[in-house]
């Protein structure tokens, strides 16, 4: 019997918040060896660009990044990366030459962009790490071309049912000690299901518990010595931007929903930047509170001129593999790409 994840389909809303200190722990150990593979320490200075709300959102000058001594990060706004406070971002990082880089690809790869397009490098950063977002093809190769330096990944999630980590040879493996996990067909043979059992966190056991993500299976096995089965590709993080009306593009607007536990789905479509339609199907104790509380989260994100139309519907629809996009974009994606990006494809 799986226990299916409804969270997911409400973008980890409704996440496991309890989780013992060991679990912990031993989660926080298994990402830290995947890091040491490729000459990481704790301690190492990081360019860390995720989802963190950092500056206020109205703020229009840098700095748009704060120091955090307690973890070595400087730790950047991503919702701020439009093209003319790019150059900021990089003046930021090429006077301090922080050695790591780690953060969602979609921002890394706008400062790669943007680094190509001014035709001089950066400066050499020794590590380029991704996480929370698939690594496209594209991505990959934007950062490669930029950074000089090739970017590694892994895939883990809060509810710690599996994790995946990449080896030096490029191949991502299932860290079998960590959890149990499964990879079952999905309908339509469109990749596999990942079911997973945790092992650590008995304040939230969770028993093959599917996480709502799609893999492909590599067909030969990794001669590395790392061990565990082998991914081709994790499909599930992939996310679309949401553009402001400035150009700037902002990605993983999960978090905005995250607390939101009167919202049952949703799912955010633009047609245009600097608008967007926030499709919401309401759970029995959604009231006019929990939409104010959305649009003031919205707004954090997002800025004051974002045109946000909440428009309620009964269901949402599902892509054929079944699944539930969080962003539907009808923007032309040819337009939206820089001169770089479109040479990295």
């Amino acid at each position: 019997m799986l226990c299916h994840r409804r969270s997911h389909q409400r973008h980890n809303w409704r996440r496991p918040a309890i989780s013992t200190e060991r679990a912990v722990r031993e989660q926080w150990a298994t990402w830290w060896r995947y890091r040491e593979r490729f000459g990481l320490r704790p301690g190492i200075w990081q360019a860390y660009f995720g989802g963190r709300s950092i500056v206020p959102i109205g703020q229009d000058r840098p700095p748009f990044w704060r120091w955090n001594p307690a973890l070595s990060q400087w730790m950047f706004s991503v919702y701020h990366l439009s093209p003319q406070n790019l150059d900021s971002y990089l003046e930021e990082l090429r006077s301090r030459q922080i050695p790591w880089l780690h953060g969602y690809p979609s921002a890394l790869a706008l400062l790669a962009a943007r680094v190509l397009e001014r035709g001089h490098p950066l400066y050499q950063p020794r590590w380029v790490t991704t996480g929370a977002e698939s690594l496209l093809p594209q991505q990959k190769a934007l950062l490669h071309k930029a950074f000089g330096v090739i970017p590694r990944q892994h895939y883990g999630m809060a509810e710690a049912i599996a994790n995946i980590s990449e080896c030096e040879a490029g191949a991502l493996h299932v860290d079998e000690d960590f959890a149990a996990v499964e990879f079952l067909p999905s309908p339509g043979g469109s990749g596999f299901r990942v079911v997973g059992t945790n092992f650590t966190n008995l304040l939230t056991p969770l028993l093959r518990y599917e996480i709502g993500d799609l893999v492909s299976l590599a067909k030969a096995s990794c001669e590395c010595g790392c061990g565990g089965r082998v991914v081709q590709t994790i499909d599930g993080r992939q996310e679309d931007y949401v553009v402001l009306g400035n150009g700037a593009r902002i990605g993983r607007l999960d978090h905005v929903f995250k607390d939101m536990l009167s919202i049952q789905q949703a799912q955010i479509y633009q047609k245009l930047p600097g608008a967007i339609i926030v499709y919401i199907v309401r759970g029995d104790d959604y009231s006019p509170e929990a939409e104010h509380a959305l649009l003031l989260e919205l707004r954090q994100r997002l800025g004051p001129e974002m045109k946000i139309d909440i428009q309620y519907r009964d269901t949402l629809e599902r892509s054929g593999a079944g699944k539930l996009r969080f962003v539907v974009s009808d923007l032309s994606e040819g337009s939206l790409l820089s001169p770089a990006e479109r040479s990295a494809n």
